[in-house]
């Protein structure tokens, strides 16, 4: 496809976006399957080229989702977006990667309830489905702090510093040390729960304290 492009002249004139679906964990966290909020379960590759308006071999390290590529599209097409979408448009990212980004990632998880359904949280899965992954809201910052939500009653909150602790092994949560950082998290999730018009944010279940 790329021959192509630069073969008809249009390689110049092209977004070209490498992306896949997220990663299955072999083992980790005990896993062997998909769904779970560790990246060895969820996260998915990214490269996105346009040769001359883009700089080349570059890593942006800021986490993005999936949701953040259309609006990204119209951006680049010149477009207005035609109804309100979600994400973020990347392009000041993408010309320089290391520009600051005021926006966290989120992924709310209730696997095949969705629309009307999650208007409040669905009754919890039952081991048998999913893997026995429960509901729930992930949101990763800017500084790689991950901080995952369970929607069950009185569980208790994750946190991991995914610099420090990539394989997400070390549960900072109930450090007295990262209190304010937990509390922090949690309010920027709700808040982009509320953002996004997630009906679901009011009637999430407490956690535990």
């Amino acid at each position: 496809m790329l021959a192509a492009l630069e073969e008809s002249g249009q390689l110049a004139n092209t977004l070209v976006v490498l992306t896949a679906d997220q990663g299955y964990a072999w083992g980790q966290h005990g896993f062997r399957a998909k769904l779970a909020p560790y990246d060895a379960n969820i996260r998915s590759p990214l490269i996105i080229s346009m040769p001359g308006t883009l700089p080349e071999g570059k890593v942006c390290r800021t986490p993005v989702g999936g949701v953040d590529l259309p609006p990204t599209f119209f951006s680049v097409a010149g477009l207005d977006l035609p109804w309100t979408m979600h994400g973020h448009d990347l392009m000041p990212l993408l010309k320089d990667p290391d520009a600051a980004w005021p926006h966290t990632t989120i992924m709310p998880f209730t696997a095949d309830k969705f629309g009307a359904d999650c208007d409040v949280v669905p009754a919890p899965p039952g081991n048998q489905h999913k893997a026995g992954v429960p509901w729930y809201v992930m949101l990763v910052d800017k500084d790689h702090q991950k901080y995952i939500r369970t929607l069950n009653a009185n569980e208790p909150e994750e946190l991991y510093d995914l610099e420090a602790d990539p394989n997400e092994l070390t549960n900072l949560a109930s450090d007295p040390a990262h209190a304010e950082t937990v509390k922090e998290l949690r309010a920027a999730a709700i808040a982009e729960l509320k953002r996004t018009d997630a009906k679901m944010v009011d009637s999430l279940p407490p956690v535990k304290e």
